[in-house]
């Protein structure tokens, strides 16, 4: 398929735009369902709903004795705020302790006019309404209380954190360690999730077959599409015969829900992928104002009624790379159900910004600006692996001043401590 006119520039079509073609009709996987033990990282496909309150039952706040607060009546509520108040010369109420509850046990039922000794996360004795720290007492038997309080405090009342049958946590919501635990509490055994994407990786090139040249290509984006949350697999590298390719794609295409290649889709006399898909339906291939990765491509297959899409990059391992994080990351968020705003950070030094966006291995200052590293970005995989973060320096034609909010690719996980 032509470029078509509207799009049509000298040094090839916008990256927001080609962004926005290859996220257009993406649509979330469905759901399915996994033990809560296995939903860490996974994203919420329905509200859960709360089996149990939590807390499930009133409960104490606090190490000291549950008492009825009419039976400190005689004492005069100090100020909330005051660490202790009174002594055992200034007065206090005495009351015999009937019994001694820890977290676990059955709380028994409180006699009026006494006092239960009671540990932290222990279920509060009916017929008591406040708890007493051991602070406020002289913590014997009878054991003599030296200042009360409101009732209900040092209380936590049964399902007032979450109540039974109330959502406990939303749809769309990545399942992280607290999650797994509120899961756990509300009494949840298994959960909806979003489906992970099923990411395939076809390298080109025969020097990659027979071993002259090593795909790293592969090794690279299989484990970004890991990273990125998708279940990845390798189908290439493939030989530069388009109908070798062909083959390879349909099985390919045949057991994921994202294909991702790299290699032959430039203007040479054996780009393979632009070659097989030339003249297939709905695919497009031309330049995009990015450096390096000017070459790209997309489209997407049916296979038995499913529309799988398929990002075709450059070979190139910084090109590759860099066009996976830009184009290939954000589909599969767009699978996953996750779609996320680009990550921005504010620039540590003037840069010189260009005809087209450039991506610039980079790094973070102490006062978390992104900074790029000095030495050739196009072509070193060593810069690369030495970087934090890809700097995506936008076509301004003049300088971009520091201080200037700009996208960032992160390279490693800490990135997401200096991005916004």
């Amino acid at each position: 398929m032509p470029e078509p006119a509207h799009l049509a520039h000298p040094r090839g079509v916008d990256v927001a735009e080609h962004r926005a073609r290859v996220l257009a009709g993406l649509t979330p996987l469905g759901a399915e369902e996994v033990a809560v033990a296995d939903a860490l990282g996974r994203v919420l496909a329905a509200d859960v709903v709360a089996e149990l309150a939590v807390p499930p039952f009133d409960s104490s706040a606090m190490d000291g004795f549950a008492v009825r607060s009419v039976d400190l009546a005689a004492l005069a509520e100090p100020a909330p705020l005051a660490e202790h108040a009174g002594s055992a010369d200034e007065g206090f109420v005495a009351l015999p302790v009937a019994a001694t509850v820890a977290a676990g046990d059955s709380a028994p039922v409180l006699p009026p006019g006494s006092a239960i000794r009671i540990m932290t996360g222990a279920q509060v004795p009916a017929g008591a309404d406040l708890v007493v720290p051991f602070e406020w007492t002289t913590d014997t038997d009878p054991v003599r209380i030296l200042r009360t309080a409101a009732p209900g405090r040092h209380i936590r009342r049964g399902g007032e954190d979450v109540a039974a049958g109330e959502v406990a946590i939303a749809a769309g919501t990545r399942v992280g360690p607290a999650q797994l635990g509120l899961l756990a509490s509300v009494g949840v055994d298994r959960v909806a999730v979003r489906r992970r994407p099923r990411l395939a990786v076809i390298s080109t090139g025969a020097e990659l077959v027979t071993g002259a040249v090593p795909d790293s290509n592969t090794a690279t984006l299989l484990a970004a599409g890991r990273a990125a949350g998708a279940e990845v697999a390798a189908f290439g590298p493939v030989v530069d015969e388009p109908a070798a390719f062909a083959d390879r794609l349909a099985v390919a295409a045949g057991a994921a829900d994202l294909v991702v290649t790299t290699g032959g889709v430039s203007a040479g006399d054996r780009d393979v992928v632009k070659a097989a898909l030339r003249e297939a339906p709905g695919f497009w291939f031309g330049g995009v104002a990015m450096k390096p990765g000017r070459p790209q491509g997309f489209g997407s297959l049916d296979v038995d009624g499913r529309r799988v899409p398929v990002i075709t990059l450059p070979g190139t391992p910084i090109a590759a790379y860099a066009s996976f994080l830009l184009y290939a990351v954000p589909a599969i968020a767009a699978l996953a159900g996750t779609p996320r705003e680009p990550r921005t950070a504010e620039l540590g030094v003037d840069v010189a910004g260009g005809d087209r966006t450039v991506l610039l291995p980079a790094t973070y200052d102490g006062a978390g600006r992104i900074v790029p590293l000095p030495g050739h970005a196009g072509h070193s995989q060593r810069l690369l692996a030495a970087a934090e973060a890809l700097l995506v320096v936008p076509p301004t034609d003049r300088l971009v001043p520091a201080g200037t909010v700009v996208e960032v690719l992160a390279l490693r996980p800490e990135e997401d401590l200096h991005a916004r």
